[in-house]
């Protein structure tokens, strides 16, 4: 049984009017006119409970923009949270329902009616490991990442070497099975993972595998060595953010009008506040101990503990290494996009976003992800995600009226009918 319906759904388009005069000036690589069908790619990337509320702000603020329902994409393309995120939209669940769950807000009656299919607690159980699951969980990627030289990828071959993960996302699993009860969205929808065995990326929903819905999300959404693996079809996925938090190069066949990209893990203002705390704490140290001073107060010299505390005690610098290369990541790929001549359009945080982004990146937090819990508005979690949330909403209205995206903006309301 194949994954996905290869079919392409229809897509009605025409702006008409006074929009057809505001947002008609640019069409998109199909050439089409205002009575042309538009093409809509939507990608949703990975980041924990942070995207998914991220994402949810972002379709709400397109609909109430634009008009233009994400559920309408020819192809929804979700790397681990964004995954959930997607298979929330082929269920069926409302842009405005997404975004009012993730605030703890009420929904109307048909967004409830797909949420209350889903009747399985999350949690998450641990698996034990024998004394031969101590070392490397792949050798062979490992030594598939390292050879040939001028091709090696570290960060597969680290992943290698380290043990797998322990946490079990059965729950996970059977949720998405819940919310979504057929094997597999009509409309196309695209989940990457990465194979264990050699690091190879594979998209579930193209590429010729075995797998439901809920197991690609779950195999998409295996973290290393936080989560276990997950088996489909006799083989071993973790985590498709390994290869690329977004995996927007996949969008490039097959080519659309426009392609929306919500990624809330990308934009350099990570390595800005480091760069930032580092020099504060220099200019401290440097006053503190009052260089040219004879005498200077022993307690001084420690200056150096401060820049730590202040760039990785706190662990601001790994999560800056990692937005840095999500970001560069991220332009590689877009940059292969337009120059297909796609149109893209980007919603990322700015500066106090990635702040918002990691008040919340405690594992307390965090791993509240994939809930859909009773809404206490008193829990931290409940506040962060809220805020994320509307964090997003507010940023994708700003791009979508500021003049630069003039064109993405028209494109998704010639879309939107």
């Amino acid at each position: 049984m194949g994954c996905m319906d290869s079919s392409e759904p229809a897509q009605p388009g025409g702006a008409t009017g006074a929009e057809a005069a505001n947002e008609a000036d640019a069409p998109g690589p199909s050439g089409g006119g205002s009575g042309d069908q538009l093409s809509v790619g939507l990608v949703f990337s990975a980041g924990g409970a942070a995207a998914e509320a991220w994402h949810a702000g972002v379709v709400r603020a397109l609909h109430e923009v634009t008009g233009w329902d994400a559920r309408s994409a020819d192809l929804i393309l979700g790397t681990s949270a964004g995954a959930i995120t997607g298979l929330c939209l082929r269920a069926g669940i409302p842009p405005a329902d997404l975004y009012a769950h993730r605030r703890g807000e009420p929904v109307s009656d048909e967004g409830q009616a797909i949420i209350d299919r889903v009747v399985t607690p999350y949690s998450e159980g641990r698996s034990d490991r024998d004394w031969s699951e101590q070392g490397p969980q792949s050798p062979t990627l490992v030594a598939r990442s390292l050879w040939p030289p001028w091709q090696a990828r570290p960060l597969h071959a680290a992943v290698g070497m380290l043990p797998r993960g322990t946490r079990t996302t059965e729950a996970l699993q059977q949720r998405m099975a819940e919310l979504h009860p057929e094997p597999w969205p009509e409309a196309r929808f695209w989940v990457p993972a990465v194979r264990l065995s050699d690091g190879e990326r594979v998209v579930f929903g193209r590429d010729d595998l075995q797998a439901t819905a809920a197991e690609a999300v779950r195999a998409s959404c295996a973290v290393p060595v936080l989560f276990e693996p997950v088996t489909v079809d006799g083989q071993r996925y973790i985590d498709g953010g390994l290869h690329s938090y977004t995996n927007a190069d996949l969008m490039g066949p097959p080519s659309f009008d426009l392609v929306v990209v919500s990624s809330p893990m990308s934009g350099t203002a990570g390595w800005s506040a480091v760069r930032g705390s580092l020099s504060e704490a220099w200019t401290s140290a440097r006053t503190g101990v009052g260089l040219g001073d004879s005498r200077p107060q022993d307690a001084d010299r420690a200056w150096w503990s401060e820049a730590l505390e202040l760039a990785w005690d706190d662990g601001r610098a790994m999560r800056a290494a990692r937005r840095q290369w999500v970001d560069d990541k991220l332009r590689e790929e877009l940059e292969g996009l337009r120059r297909r001549g796609i149109a893209v359009l980007v919603v990322e945080p700015d500066a106090d976003g990635v702040e918002l982004v990691d008040t919340g990146s405690g594992e307390d937090v965090d791993r509240t992800g994939h809930g859909s819990e009773k809404p206490d508005r008193s829990d931290p979690m409940w506040v962060w995600r809220a805020e994320m949330a509307a964090a997003a909403d507010q940023a994708a209205r700003r791009i979508l009226t500021d003049r630069d995206n003039r064109r993405p903006a028209g494109l998704l309301r010639r879309a939107a009918g």
